[in-house]
């Protein structure tokens, strides 16, 4: 057509004479009462669509056939008893022809009752009033040239005139009642405008094209003419704008689900409109829209809705995302999108969490720019000359020719900003101008299945060579993206997040001001793997910068919710919720850097500044029994989603399909081996392996005995020079960390002036924890070689200086935290030197001075000098002390390695180790997992009250198990001792059921959910209706108890699944095991380091003294091996108790008695404990050797020191009756028959306890019981102790008085015994006690020479001979009666 009338005019068109002005032309005005345009659909397409419905709807009604035959043939059963098999084989033969029949028949009248559907596309405009509009001022070359300009002012304007063959501009005011794109049968409109009013500037301009621009066409005309032919123009006609526009409601809907239908209109649309001729390859849609549209639109709308579908059905209409902006105003320029009003998301589902407002933006600013980058100035469209087929430049014989190569866009770097801004109004409310956000545990499950729609490829649509379409596939603006660069600022916003629609559990997030600015590169990576793929779009951080101001996290639960864990899942109750204080910050900010890779770094060097790093300031914290409620149930919400989401997985299946023998669940290290195989040696490690080889074959046994010997033997070498330090075991974390320089720091967490509140649930009042400064350094490590396999190596360092520990010395009447919370001040927070200056420059500072200042026992009041009770006030209790956390983990196997792009140019991948047999004395570091925390020094303070805090916030609250997580633990252990008992088949198909029976439930749980929206829309026209009401309880109801299944199956199927995971490692590491032989390695260690610790026990007022502990040099030592054992080590380099009561004898309570003065302090061991433990059996723990070594202690006490420290540790009992019910327990236990007595109360007990389960008869239970109480003692020792004792009653002369009575714990030493740690308590306590009586009689009735008395301290001659003899020392001493009297043969 466009040709017809192209030589139409040439033939009647008269040319303009030199110097005519060509006349105004005449307004016009088009009024269009509806306006419809169809694209027709394929009618293959449409028929195939039809028969889909048509074979759904027959397989429906075929069921209820076949249902309605077996409801006669059972009526025929019962009135005709001998109708036979074959009869009733034949009515079920005639029941499938008859639904065929019947579906061929509905299948040829399908159009009778309604047309076929032709529709593809459809655009309906309703009442259309348009009219354009002459004027003078528009009229003429110059004045339509500088309309132009005035509307497109980016693009440059070439210094010479140019030719337009189509150049005009026009006034236009349209106006609109209704305006809509229609998609097939679609319920929603792919566009729905409403009351839309145009109008501004439009100008058309088409350029004279240049002789390769223009094509020759053939215009065919009847006979007797001939056919013509005629020159074309090629270049397209650009539009030039300047337009505002009002609209009352916008509304634009789209999804993954409507690609298809959009691909088929592109391809519709090629028939009314082909593509160039231009054999360039195709512009993308947004160049084609910066080469034809120009100029800027101005929008003005109440309410703009984006609908985004969730679901992969094309008429759905429940599952959406609704995007909405309301008061829209927006200017769109050549590169800038300025949209500003009132942002809101909304949730749209089918449940009864249906119309959630998800986010809230008021006053929102949104900006958008784009930077295209172009070969050429990416506005100088003026410059693109198309080029017709026949003409194309030689210079494009030997490329491909490109006519829009300089025009097009390479890339697009989007630069987004978000800003609000409060309300300068004080009508609004400030809930109103806040930003809010809403979200529930179901909605984040919700956003992940709208991720997997969003992110997945659309199928291609008729494309191929069977369609005769082999154009490649348009490109995506997702991947055509350079940078995008981010820019956020809220003023102050609010984020609620519940478990569930019910509101019952759930936090509040309260900010004060949040700014964020980010760049994000997209790089596009090919892949080759001899496969044909797109690039993978890899997304990376340049950098990132973020600052949090005056954030506070308060936890939300209902009131009684804390007592019944199950009362949030009751919906209809409707509980008041009440809020606890958790967290707040003053400041939090997180910063992002960029990875240099060479050449701007070299390789293997450490960076210096972190690509993380994150600053909080001011934190306060607070950890409380209903914090600890509120969090743990938030965190089991989470855990039970993504462990319903594993056990659903395909994952499952496949560990069930696993042959325990040949298959294991670990990795397989081939790619590993052979990578460390194929390697290239070093140049030393190749000639010690052609050096060796020769004499290789002769010394295979003599090699295997000397590394057998070295496996089984330790080497350890005693040395008696004491003058060395460095004895006692290194901290194994920081030889691991600092033998190698890490590669890269990635993290930097620092925490300035932190403090932790912890209040248990027993005790009134509280503790603070309080931190100057803590940073956390997280390093990455080049990898190391391990069982010949490449894994990746991490450290994490974390230290804490200025450690500061408070408490209340009385709570107080009033126990809330909301309103009895006396925080710490920076100057009490910060470190040790500033408060120091402090102090020294400000002499007259009247709190430091009546708070006993900066050290331990200094109090801190809100009243300086005050005596009232009420008012709070904290001490105290640990000055300031540094902390530091070391732990260094290895990755499992070289897929670990996979880290950010931007390390492989600093990875130094090291050379494999060498294997030489020679090299067998090589010291080789063996990479294992380590955990290191050493404390300085300790110096605490506590009164009776502040120590009762302690054990109440460490056992109710740090320690505390909840009830169901203890049950919970029970069936898993009761589960595995249950698998033990049962074959592989008979575990693995209980799995599928449970399986199969939770996606019944699911399903369940959706229609419910379904039925419940409905029911709730329902009830919202009519509220009132009582059959409505009682319909939905009934259905919440229902709704409860599929959640109580639904997380019964999945914790069940989570326990099953993760005892055939551990049967399966089990099996694997046996196997390992037999291959590799007894070669145990060390893979964890864990180390607990005290300097030195100084504890202060004092009166209520928490300032008089009543007894001094000194600790030092505590070492806890733990090593896990490869085989599930461990070993234990503890020592304690020194143990003091001071008497600090006034008018006492004794002054030390317990200090060693003797030590070497010539070994260094370090050195010195006062207590030393060993154990090592097997792999259990069983369920059963094996301690393999335990054993205990203290140095010679003296230990000095009055009765009346006793009293004072039973008062501090027991504040609610009496002293004075702790001995009788000592005395009355003790003697009940240890006479004749009271273990008897004794074990069979327990027996009771535990027989009422364990009937919970099953009978006590069931070996499952016995097992159960058995693992969880005893222990198997292979090995036990205790050498003996000589000790010197001296009591003073509370009498002046009391008959228990003794003073510097020497006595000899005796040795003790048990094999193969079966016990409980009471029964191994109980028989060391019978054993020493009657050896230690024993003595003690003898002392006490021994009267000694005067000039033993005037020796006071020295010992006595039979000391001297045992401590020269040894065993063999004088009879009658006490090591003889104690071998009579305990002595214990091996069992």
């Amino acid at each position: 057509m466009v040709s017809v009338f192209k030589w139409l005019k040439s033939l009647h068109k008269k040319p303009l004479l030199p110097g005519q002005i060509e006349p105004l032309y005449r307004d016009v005005r088009l009024s269009v009462a509806l306006f419809s345009m169809v694209l027709c659909d394929d009618p293959f397409e449409v028929k195939l669509r039809d028969n889909y419905e048509l074979r759904e709807d027959e397989f429906r009604e075929s069921l209820k056939r076949k249902r309605m035959l077996d409801a006669k043939i059972e009526e025929l059963r019962r009135t005709h008893p001998l109708l036979t098999q074959g009869k009733i084989d034949e009515l079920y033969a005639n029941l499938g022809g008859r639904n065929v029949e019947i579906f061929v028949q509905r299948a040829q009248r399908m159009y009778e009752a309604r047309p076929m559907r032709t529709a593809l596309f459809r655009w309906e405009m309703e009442q259309v009033d348009l009219m354009a509009l002459a004027d003078p001022s528009f009229h003429g070359y110059a004045n339509v040239v500088r309309n132009i300009q005035e509307m497109d002012p980016d693009s440059p304007w070439p210094d010479e005139e140019i030719d337009f063959i189509t150049l005009w501009c026009r006034a236009v005011r349209a106006t609109c009642h209704r305006w809509r794109f229609l998609l097939r049968d679609f319920p929603q409109p792919l566009l729905d405008i409403h009351e839309l009013l145009l109008f501004g500037r439009l100008a058309g301009a088409e350029q004279q094209s240049s002789w390769r621009a223009r094509r020759t066409c053939t215009v065919s005309v009847a006979p007797p003419w001939s056919d013509v032919q005629i020159e074309r123009g090629m270049n397209q006609l650009k539009f030039y704008h300047d337009f505002s526009c009002d609209a009352e409601s916008w509304r634009l809907a789209y999804g993954a689900c409507w690609e298809p239908v959009i691909a088929q209109c592109n391809l519709a649309w090629d028939f009314v409109s082909p593509p160039s001729k231009d054999p360039s390859p195709a512009l993308p849609f947004w160049d084609k829209i910066r080469l034809l549209l120009h100029g800027r639109v101005t929008l003005s709308v109440q309410q703009l809705t984006l609908l985004l579908h969730t679901s992969l059905d094309p008429y759905n209409t429940t599952e959406e995302m609704e995007l909405t902006w309301t008061d829209l105003a927006m200017d769109w320029t050549n590169v800038n999108f300025i949209l500003k009003g009132e942002f809101n998301v909304y949730v749209r589902t089918a449940s009864k969490y249906d119309d959630c407002r998800l986010l809230h933006l008021p006053r929102l600013k949104l900006t958008i720019g784009l930077t295209w980058h172009c070969l050429a100035d990416p506005n100088e469209h003026l410059a693109v000359q198309p080029c017709a087929p026949d003409r194309i430049p030689e210079y494009s014989s030997n490329q491909e020719h490109d006519s829009y190569r300089a025009f097009r866009s390479q890339s697009v770097t989007m630069a987004v900003s978000l800003e609000t801004k409060a309300s300068g109004s004080s009508s609004i409310s400030n809930s109103a101008a806040e930003v809010h956000a809403l979200v529930y545990g179901s909605t984040l499950r919700w956003f992940e299945n709208l991720k997997f729609i969003l992110s997945g490829v659309s199928r291609p649509t008729r494309r191929g060579s069977l369609f005769n379409n082999t154009k490649p596939r348009k490109g995506q603006l997702s991947r055509h993206y350079k940078a995008v660069r981010l820019a956020l600022s809220l003023h102050r916003f609010h984020i609620y997040y519940w478990m569930s629609a019910s509101m019952q559990r759930g936090f509040e997030l309260i900010c004060g001001r949040l700014t964020l600015s980010s760049e994000h590169a997209l790089r596009l990576v090919a892949l080759e793997d001899g496969l044909k793929h797109r690039p993978r779009a890899d997304w990376s951080i340049v950098f990132l910068n973020c600052e949090l101001n005056e954030a506070e996290v308060w936890l939300q639960s209902a009131l009684g919710s804390d007592s019944d864990d199950n009362a949030e899942l009751n919906v209809s109750l409707r509980q008041p919720v009440e809020k606890f204080y958790f967290l707040s910050v003053q400041r939090v900010s997180y910063g992002r850097e960029a990875v240099l890779t060479p050449p701007f770094v070299v390789p293997g060097t450490a960076s210096i500044v972190p690509t993380h790093r994150l600053v909080v300031q001011d934190l306060r914290a607070a950890w409380t029994k209903s914090n600890r409620q509120v969090a743990f149930a938030l965190y089991d919400s989470w855990v039970k989603a993504q462990v319903l989401k594993k056990n659903l997985s395909s994952e499952v299946m496949k560990l069930l399909r696993m042959p325990e023998s040949s298959v294991s669940p670990m990795k397989p290290r081939s790619s590993a081996r052979i990578s460390a195989e194929g390697a290239q040696p070093t140049p030393s490690a190749s000639s010690t392996n052609s050096a060796a080889t020769p004499t290789a074959p002769s010394t295979p046994v003599a090699d295997s005995m000397l590394q057998q010997l070295l496996a089984d033997h330790r080497n350890v070498v005693f040395s008696e020079d004491l003058s060395s330090t460095g004895s006692r075991p290194a901290v194994t974390g920081t030889s691991t960390s600092e033998g190698q320089e890490g590669v890269h720091l990635n993290w930097l967490i620092e925490l300035v002036n932190s403090q932790v509140l912890l209040k248990g649930c027993e005790t009134k009042g509280y503790i603070i924890l309080a931190a100057a400064h803590a940073k956390i350094l997280q390093r990455l490590h080049p990898p190391v070689w391990r069982d010949r396999s490449l894994v990746s190596k991490t450290s994490w360092n974390c230290s804490l200086d200025g450690m500061q520990y408070f408490a209340t010395i009385s709570a107080g009447e009033q126990d809330a935290l909301d309103e009895n919370i006396l925080w710490l001040s920076t100057d009490h927070i910060g470190s040790a030197a500033r408060a120091e200056s402090q102090v020294l420059s400000s002499l007259d500072c009247l709190p430091d001075m009546v708070g006993s200042g900066q050290s331990v026992g200094g109090v801190i009041s809100e009243t300086v000098g005050g005596c009232d009770s009420s008012a709070l006030q904290l001490q105290r209790i640990v000055s300031r002390c540094n902390c530091e956390i070391l732990f260094v983990s290895y990755g499992q196997n070289t897929l670990d390695l996979d880290l950010d792009h931007d390390l492989e140019g600093l990875m130094d991948i090291p050379p494999p180790p060498n294997d030489d047999v020679m090299d067998l004395w090589a010291q080789r570091e063996q990479p294992v997992d380590s955990f290191t925390l050493t404390h300085h020094d300790l110096n605490i303070c506590t009164n009776s009250l502040q120590y009762e805090m302690l054990l109440d916030v460490i056992n109710n609250l740090l320690l505390h198990v909840e009830p169901h997580r203890k049950e919970a633990s029970e069936r898993l252990q009761r589960l595995r001792f249950q698998l033990q008992l049962s074959s592989t088949e008979d575990q693995r198909r209980p799995v599928q059921q449970i399986q199969n029976q939770l996606r019944s439930l699911i399903s369940q749980l959706r229609r419910l959910e379904k039925d419940t929206f409905m029911l709730q829309r329902a009830l919202a026209e009519d509220p009132s209706n009582a059959q409505f009401i009682a319909e939905f309880d009934s259905l919440e109801r229902k709704v409860y108890e599929c959640k109580e299944q639904l997380n019964a199956a999945n914790e069940e199927l989570a326990m099953m699944v993760s005892c055939l995971k551990e049967a399966q490692l089990t099996a694997h590491q046996r196997l390992q095991a037999a291959r590799q032989g007894s070669n145990v390695t060390t893979v964890r260690t864990s180390q607990i380091n005290f300097k030195h610790a100084q504890w202060r026990l004092t009166e209520a007022d928490g300032q008089l003294g009543i007894a001094d502990v000194v600790l030092t040099n505590f070492l806890y030592n733990k090593l896990s091996k490869s085989d599930d054992a461990c070993e234990h080590s503890l020592e304690i380099g020194y143990v003091s108790l001071a008497n600090l009561l006034p008018n006492q004898i004794y002054k030390q309570v317990i200090v060693p008695t003797e030590l070497n003065r010539n070994m260094p302090v370090d050195r010195q061991v006062a207590v030393r404990m060993f154990s090592r433990d097997k792999a259990p059996v069983g369920g059963i723990c094996i301690k393999e050797i335990f054993e205990v070594n203290v140095v010679p202690f003296t230990f000095a006490m009055t009765y009346q020191f006793f009293k004072t420290m039973m008062r501090f540790c027991f504040p609610e009992k009496d002293p004075e009756t702790l001995d009788g019910e000592g005395e009355h327990s003790e003697s009940s236990v240890a006479r004749k028959g009271g273990g008897k007595h004794f074990s069979n109360v327990n027996k009771t007990k535990r027989g009422k306890e364990s009937s919970f389960y099953v009978p006590i008869e069931d070996d499952v239970e016995k097992m159960k019981e058995r693992a969880e109480k005893n222990k198997l003692f292979i090995y036990i020792k205790i050498p003996e102790v000589p000790v010197k004792v001296s009591y003073k009653g509370g009498k002046e002369k009391n008959i228990e008085d003794v003073h510097e009575f020497f006595l000899v714990v005796p040795t003790l030493e048990y094999h193969n015994v079966t016990w409980t740690w009471l029964d191994l308590f109980l028989a060391m306590k019978n054993d020493s006690k009657r050896v230690l009586l024993s003595q003690a009689i003898k002392q006490k009735l021994q009267i000694r020479p005067r000039s033993h008395v005037e020796e006071g301290g020295t010992p006595q001659e039979e000391d001297k001979a045992r401590l020269l003899l040894g065993g063999l020392s004088m009879p009658g001493d006490a090591r003889s009666s104690k071998r009579g009297g305990f002595w214990k043969p091996s069992k």
